[in-house]
């Protein structure tokens, strides 16, 4: 493992100037959904096999389901922080939580253990899971750091014997970790610092190496980046929080439409294969149609 301020941008990092470079974007507003109310909702993903969008409140512990004519029902509710909701090809969830790595049923039952949680302290915050079916999770403290100390998150990869393995630390705040389609490619947002890294990633033996920055944030303003989604043509959805937006990039970095949303608080961003765009945003969840 490594600091995360030991990683550096080359020729390749791409570099945009928010929120200048959106005066010009092409712009849909999206709609609030229901009124499921949350503290802090977030990790959006839509799920064939669960029918629906599954997104967690992470400070009141609560998973939910929301079908595509835009019904919500809760899945699952805890003790604690849930991080994220990891839905597997076999109809199960991922649940990142205060008493550690669950798997659930598709109905929130059959709860099993499967690896420990953060120390006291800390907390899950976003989640990943590999093509292979490797967990990754970002951790950071429950309550900000003091100006000038240093930073306590860290990213973690759940190893087969079923421990986690820090693979960075010193990081402000672990957010949106994604893979490329072909899954030889790793994204990680870092929010603190507005970066994006990029690994290459082995799906046999589920090791990510050659750690850069891909994408670096910069401008006015107090926003940062979020959640991910990465599409499988290559273009890069991207949360911002502060900015109310989830922004998708094409591979060059232009942008190619933004999506509005009334809470600031945007935190990440999923799309289903109709074409309807789920955003999570502190408050609740938002929806728009994707343009042609």
């Amino acid at each position: 493992m490594r600091p995360w301020s030991q990683l550096r941008a080359d020729a390749a990092t791409i570099e945009v100037v928010l929120p200048a470079a959106l005066s010009t974007a092409p712009t849909i507003a999206a709609r609030p959904m229901g009124e499921t109310a949350t503290l802090l909702g977030e990790h959006p993903v839509w799920s064939s096999v669960h029918d629906g969008l599954l997104w967690v409140d992470i400070e009141a512990g609560r998973l939910w389901r929301t079908a595509v004519t835009g019904t919500t029902t809760e899945v699952f509710s805890g003790a604690g922080a849930l991080g994220a909701g990891l839905p597997t090809a076999d109809g199960r969830v991922y649940l990142l939580t205060q008493e550690g790595l669950l798997t659930v049923a598709a109905d929130g039952g059959d709860v099993r253990r499967v690896a420990a949680g953060p120390p006291s302290g800390l907390r899950f915050n976003d989640a990943g899971l590999a093509p292979d079916g490797r967990v990754w999770a970002g951790v950071l403290p429950k309550e900000d750091p003091a100006p000038g100390d240093v930073p306590e998150g860290q990213l973690w990869r759940l190893d087969d014997a079923g421990q986690w393995r820090p693979v960075f630390t010193e990081m402000g705040c672990p957010n949106g970790i994604v893979w490329s389609a072909d899954g030889h490619t790793m994204l990680c947002c870092e929010s603190d610092t507005r970066q994006i890294a990029a690994a290459d990633y082995d799906p046999v033996t589920g090791e990510a190496t050659n750690w850069r920055v891909a994408w670096r944030f910069s401008g006015e303003g107090d926003w940062v980046p979020d959640g991910l989604e990465w599409r499988a043509d290559g273009r890069l959805w991207v949360a911002f929080w502060g900015l109310g937006r989830a922004v998708r990039f094409c591979t060059d970095g232009q942008i190619d439409v933004v999506v509005r949303t009334d809470d600031e608080r945007t935190t990440s961003v999923a799309t289903d294969p109709s074409g309807q765009i789920w955003v999570t945003s502190a408050g609740g969840l938002w929806c728009a149609q994707e343009p042609a």
